[in-house]
């Protein structure tokens, strides 16, 4: 299916922190927990404790996890998987990625699945929660 000829994203990436709640959702969507994934936590360095998933250093702590590219490509694949489903019926997939917190892990991986998908040719938005002021989350 050619997806590039939509405007409107088919994949909608949100990043958040369980700490602060899942997203709510009426439809269902694909949830990644990084709680416990095998990914380098930039809050363990001292250097990067104070930063957030938009800083190159963090970037580059976070993607230089042996198993990082495995969970994207494995993710890239089933959230593609879930849109061929989709696309069907003309929804758009929802991918909810969820650290502890939502401005180190989550935000470097929503944006690295988004950057694989755009690749695939494939329109997909990202949100970050974490790094949104709560008051304009509502």
């Amino acid at each position: 299916m050619n997806y590039g000829t939509s405007e409107q994203p088919w994949i909608q990436i949100e990043t958040f922190g369980f700490d602060h709640g899942v997203p709510s959702t009426l439809t269902g969507a694909l949830l990644i927990d990084l709680r416990n994934a095998p990914l380098q936590d930039p809050a363990d360095e001292a250097a990067l404790a104070d930063r957030d998933g938009m800083d190159e250093d963090v970037v580059g702590h976070v993607m230089e996890s042996p198993r990082t590219f495995t969970l994207l490509s494995r993710t890239a694949d089933q959230a593609q998987a879930l849109l061929d489903h989709n696309a069907k019926s003309n929804l758009t997939v929802r991918v909810l990625v969820g650290d502890t917190e939502d401005r180190t892990r989550a935000v470097v991986v929503g944006d690295a699945l988004a950057e694989i998908l755009t690749a695939r040719g494939i329109h997909t938005s990202v949100e970050h929660r974490g790094l949104t002021p709560p008051a304009a989350q509502n």
